[in-house]
């Protein structure tokens, strides 16, 4: 069963009149069961995607759903 799905998910946060991106058109699904390590550097949006599965942040496009619901 899919427990996490990312569906060209994308985060732009804006700074005045500059859009930065945080998650540009992220895919990705994770099964129930499943290990998982998500690895970058600093600023590479790894907490960004994490408060996305947990529903802390909304998508600025893109959906992502948990078990299937939307988050």
């Amino acid at each position: 069963m899919e427990l996490l799905k990312a569906s060209n998910l994308s985060k732009i946060y804006s700074k005045g009149e500059s859009a930065v991106y945080a998650l540009d058109d992220v895919t990705l699904s994770i099964e129930e069961g499943s290990f998982v390590a998500v690895l970058g550097s600093n600023g590479c949006g790894k907490s960004t995607l994490a408060k996305h599965f947990n529903a802390i942040l909304l998508p600025s496009g893109g959906t992502v759903s948990v078990y299937g619901l939307d988050t």
